[in-house]
């Protein structure tokens, strides 16, 4: 790793093409950032990347009234694909709602999805702060990719829309599920527990209650499905955002991608 990247701790996420000597428009709110709270200064390297074309090495042009811009020198990573599960959530408390949105995008996760319960205490959701979030997660844990975040949808009718290939692991916290570390070894044994199909497409999702619990009904509807399996986190109650991160570090432990050995950096 030369010097520059060495020197590089700044990480953005920017929604521009990115090729060598490309200069690329920073947003108000990333330029007051590297200037104001960083107090960095044009011709200081940093890192970008787009989901798209890898992780690169940039430097700073300038930097002047919320404005400034960044040219492209070298790519440090190639892009690779980076689809974790679905994450479907009842939203929950602003505070841990954060927690929530912050930890599942370091835990790999591919998509966010809200949805509306009947115990759930809320149905509405900012997208914006969301994806706000979901963002700054992603700079900071170095991922290649930002998890997506779609539209909140009401339970049944997300199960309603259910595409036959994909498998749902339902937390179910009634205990009545078997260890999702069992389930998932057993997927993997059969041949279906692939993260992503042949065509990158995700293949599994996981559902998190809110926080007070699925209803009867929501239960019930669930473990009709066929591609839904009831799934134990263990033998304690877990709040919501707790649950979340449970289930997705078994996930990448058992058919994710921890099982990949870590990219060497250029």
């Amino acid at each position: 790793m030369t010097d520059d990247a060495t020197r590089a701790r700044q990480r953005l996420f920017v929604s521009d093409p990115i090729t060598p000597g490309c200069e690329i428009e920073l947003a108000p709110e990333q330029s007051h950032y590297l200037e104001h709270v960083m107090r960095l200064k044009p011709g200081t390297p940093i890192k970008i990347f787009n989901g798209l074309d890898g992780e690169w090495l940039a430097t700073i042009d300038h930097l002047r009234k919320k404005k400034g811009t960044v040219t492209a020198e070298r790519q440090l990573r190639d892009q690779i694909v980076e689809r974790g599960p679905i994450l479907a959530f009842a939203p929950i408390k602003k505070q841990r709602l954060d927690f929530l949105i912050e930890k599942s995008v370091e835990m790999g996760v591919g998509t966010l999805q809200p949805i509306v319960t009947a115990h759930g205490i809320t149905d509405k959701v900012r997208l914006d702060r969301l994806q706000a979030q979901v963002i700054e997660a992603a700079e900071q844990c170095e991922r290649l990719s930002v998890p997506e975040i779609v539209p909140p949808v009401k339970l049944l009718d997300w199960l309603a829309d259910w595409p036959e290939n994909r498998h749902l692991l339902f937390c179910d916290e009634t205990g009545s599920g078997s260890p999702i570390g069992e389930v998932l070894s057993q997927l993997l044994a059969k041949g279906a527990g692939s993260a992503i199909d042949n065509d990158n497409v995700v293949n599994h999702a996981i559902v998190i209650g809110p926080e007070g619990g699925f209803s009867a009904d929501e239960i019930e509807r669930i473990r009709k499905q066929p591609f839904a399996t009831p799934v134990s986190l263990g033998p304690r109650i877990l709040r919501a955002e707790t649950a979340a991160i449970a289930a997705l570090s078994v996930f990448q432990d058992r058919i994710g991608d921890w099982s990949i050995p870590p990219v060497t950096r250029d």
